[in-house]
């Protein structure tokens, strides 16, 4: 670089003194390509290969130098790690040692203290239970002579109040029964100082609507145009009599009335013909 600048220099102080007296001052030159020799190139190159090569096998010396140092200092602190953590398991399992032993014992105390506890809580509760049994009897001997003392009371107040009531009662129904004969006495006597006097009245009365209703029957059978009377107690011949009355009847020529009367005469036994319309049967 330095011996390019030099050429630069030389080259532009050249260029000046060739310019100037045109009025053109160059102030700075560059040199952008150089050509050169093939054996100087080849010189160099050889050279450059040589320098890089020599390099290269520094950089690898010092890489596998570098690279066996950190294996060293690798393994040195595998070594120092695996020796703490062996230090450290020892020093874990002689604490859970003794913890271990500290919890076995606390354990057995615990253990103690709860068959101690148990044995307390069972005498405290049979002492409980005796306790509760004998207040319990009690209780019940108190209930059974109070209730024994209760249904004393109440038998005898039953028995006071079922006397009182039957002799209210009876006193009651004596006055209702003597209040009843007097009324019926009295009713008796009213009824039959009423009819004493209504009697004749009545019975006037009685034989007026008989009457009356006798002459609304003879009323009616007077209307009634089919009515037939006989004056004898025979009954078929009345049968007989009613039969030719209805077939005498010219308004009954075909009706029901007719064919009934007709039946009627041949169950008695008569023989004769039946009219029905245009035919005769015999």
């Amino acid at each position: 670089m330095g011996k390019g600048g030099d050429v630069a220099e030389n080259m532009r102080r050249t260029l000046n003194d060739q310019f100037k007296q045109q009025g053109i001052e160059v102030t700075d030159v560059i040199i952008t390509d150089v050509q050169l020799p093939d054996m100087i190139v080849s010189q160099m190159a050889n050279k450059t290969m040589v320098l890089a090569q020599n390099a290269a096998q520094k950089m690898n010396q010092e890489y596998e130098m570098l690279t066996l140092k950190q294996g060293e200092e690798v393994e040195t602190l595998k070594q120092r790690k695996k020796e703490e953590r062996s230090k450290e398991k020892q020093a874990g399992d002689q604490a859970v040692n003794e913890v271990q032993v500290q919890l076995d014992k606390m354990k057995a105390e615990t253990k103690v203290m709860l068959n101690q506890i148990k044995q307390e809580s069972k005498v405290r509760v049979q002492n409980i239970t005796a306790d509760g049994n004998l207040e319990v009897t009690k209780l019940s001997q108190e209930k059974d002579s109070k209730l024994t003392q209760l249904r004393s009371e109440a038998h005898r107040d039953a028995e006071r109040m079922k006397a009182e009531t039957e002799l209210f009662e009876s006193t009651k129904v004596s006055a209702a029964n003597l209040t009843k004969a007097k009324n019926e006495g009295m009713a008796a006597q009213l009824m039959a100082e009423a009819e004493g006097v209504a009697a004749p009245k009545v019975e006037a009365r009685k034989q007026f609507e008989t009457r009356q209703k006798q002459m609304s029957v003879w009323q009616g059978l007077a209307k009634n145009k089919q009515l037939v009377l006989s004056g004898e107690t025979n009954e078929e011949l009345n049968t007989l009599m009613l039969c030719d009355a209805i077939m005498d009847d010219p308004s009954s020529d075909g009706t029901k009335s007719q064919v009934l009367a007709e039946m009627l005469v041949m169950q008695r036994g008569s023989k004769i013909m039946l009219n029905l319309g245009d035919k005769q049967l015999g």
